[in-house]
């Protein structure tokens, strides 16, 4: 009996741990195929994703060497809303043997959003696959998958890189190197293409700050892109205000006509309200909401919004920090829960002021006392 799988997605772009995955599954589930899939449109994507054909394209590139793995264009073909459960009902009737379909292990909990899980279940296998196990409670879902579905998921094991299709295109946007991400025949075809291109605020970041920090920016749109739908924020807005957050850090106040800086503002805050001056000023955003997530991503002030909250909490966890604590921080961000990830690091922000011996500006003393003594006062 044949053994056969498919790996659905948008892949937006192909990188390294798709087909990684996609390579292990062949050895752990002892498959004679692999379908690799390709969404048209996908129903929890944006409609802008770039064109299938691309896509489609840039897969048979990545995986043209791979034994046993077939790249096929049926959702493309079908056209519209891809939806999983005609897909696989499709594959069940036209294949003979066993049918399995591989979700990366963070999409667990979402599966329950997707259009007929249990049509899903029932015409096939779900595979998990564990890319590290940081963000997703296994023995919670799999609870969940039974007493829902009565059936349960195969958890595969295995590759471990922290690669996404969203650091592909945030790097390639602010020219930074992609190269270890996804193969390089893909690589050439982003370029060659001109596909993952940025716009007017990308390319202001790029001319304002170095390398470093670029890569901290990427960083921090990343993070933030991960939360924009759980806490149903503007995807649009979230990515301009992560994108402008430190887009200020490198510029003198001085050289900037019509700003000045408070008398009572420590160094490290100044940037951000800065930032904020040259987003509404020169970069002609007047979206108030944007603009205040850039000015209070570094200080907090009470009554912030869940936009100032995110940016503020994302540029304190992306991947390129390091001190005592972040990973838990990540851990809390990605998996528990996001406003107690955001007091926690309001605290940290404070008792790190503190250890420093630094001025705190009074709007920091604001937020700490209104989400973190009010939650404790609360708790009491």
């Amino acid at each position: 009996m044949e053994r056969t799988a498919i790996f659905g997605g948008s892949f937006n772009p192909v990188h390294n741990e798709h087909i990684a995955i996609a390579k292990m599954a062949i050895e752990q589930l002892k498959l004679d195929r692999l379908i690799v899939m390709p969404t048209y449109i996908a129903p929890h994507k944006d409609a802008s994703s770039t064109s299938a054909e691309h896509r489609f394209n840039m897969l048979k590139l990545a995986f043209e060497k791979v034994e046993k793995v077939e790249v096929s264009d049926y959702e493309i073909k079908k056209g519209g809303t891809s939806y999983t459960y005609l897909t696989v009902e499709h594959f069940k009737n036209t294949l003979n043997g066993e049918l399995f379909f591989l979700v990366g292990a963070d999409m667990l909990k979402d599966f329950k959003t997707w259009r007929y899980p249990e049509r899903i279940l029932s015409a096939c296998t779900l595979c998990a696959f564990d890319r590290g196990g940081e963000t997703t409670d296994y023995q919670l879902e799999r609870q969940n998958f039974i007493n829902n579905y009565g059936k349960d998921f195969i958890l595969l094991k295995g590759g471990g890189q922290k690669q996404s299709s969203t650091k592909i295109r945030v790097y390639n946007e602010l020219g930074l190197d992609i190269t270890l991400q996804t193969p390089k025949k893909v690589c050439d075809y982003i370029k060659e293409n001109g596909l993952y291109l940025g716009d007017k605020y990308s390319e202001f970041i790029k001319k304002s700050l170095p390398q470093k920090r670029l890569v901290h920016t990427a960083n921090v749109v990343i993070s933030a892109l991960a939360k924009y739908k759980e806490l149903g924020l503007d995807k649009r807005k979230v990515r301009i205000s992560a994108m402008l957050h430190d887009c200020a850090k490198y510029i003198d106040p001085k050289t900037v006509e019509g700003f000045s800086v408070p008398s009572d503002m420590p160094a490290p805050v100044v940037h951000a309200f800065l930032g904020a001056f040259i987003a509404k000023n020169y970069l002609g955003i007047t979206d108030e909401d944007i603009i205040n997530a850039i000015r209070y991503h570094t200080s907090g002030r009470a009554k912030m919004s869940a936009l100032e909250k995110l940016i503020f909490t994302a540029d304190m966890i992306e991947d390129g920090r390091v001190y005592e604590g972040v990973e838990q921080l990540r851990k809390l961000f990605y998996l528990t829960d996001f406003d107690e990830c955001f007091t926690t690091c309001l605290k940290e922000e404070m008792q790190h002021l503190l250890n420093k011996k630094q001025p705190i500006y009074f709007e920091t003393l604001n937020a700490y006392e209104y989400f973190v003594k009010r939650k404790e006062t609360k708790d009491e």
